[in-house]
């Protein structure tokens, strides 16, 4: 009875271990860095460029990765300009 009760423990203590982790995963992805964040922060920029760059298997469609990268090409291209109302949607 007692290695029964023991093994019921050790499960649930897995269990509970094994979805802190997703939660903890989860919650690290649903707090990403927009853009404009990214642009105003560079060094935290350059740092997950580095990061995403080192392991692109592993991180190329990460939110943050896509967002670094994303701030990193408007810094160096410069901003988008808008396009004018009667450009946007050309007439056919």
């Amino acid at each position: 009875m007692k290695t029964i009760n023991l093994i019921v423990i050790s499960l649930f203590i897995s269990l509970l271990a094994g979805c802190s982790k997703m939660s903890n995963h989860h919650n690290h992805q649903s707090q990403a860095h927009d853009v404009a964040w990214f642009k105003t922060h560079q060094k935290i920029l350059m740092q997950t460029l580095t990061q995403c760059s080192n392991n692109p298997a592993k991180y190329r469609n990460h939110p943050e990765c896509i967002n670094a990268q994303q701030a990193a090409n408007d810094i160096v291209a410069g901003d988008p300009v808008p396009l004018p109302a009667n450009m946007a949607h050309p007439k056919e």
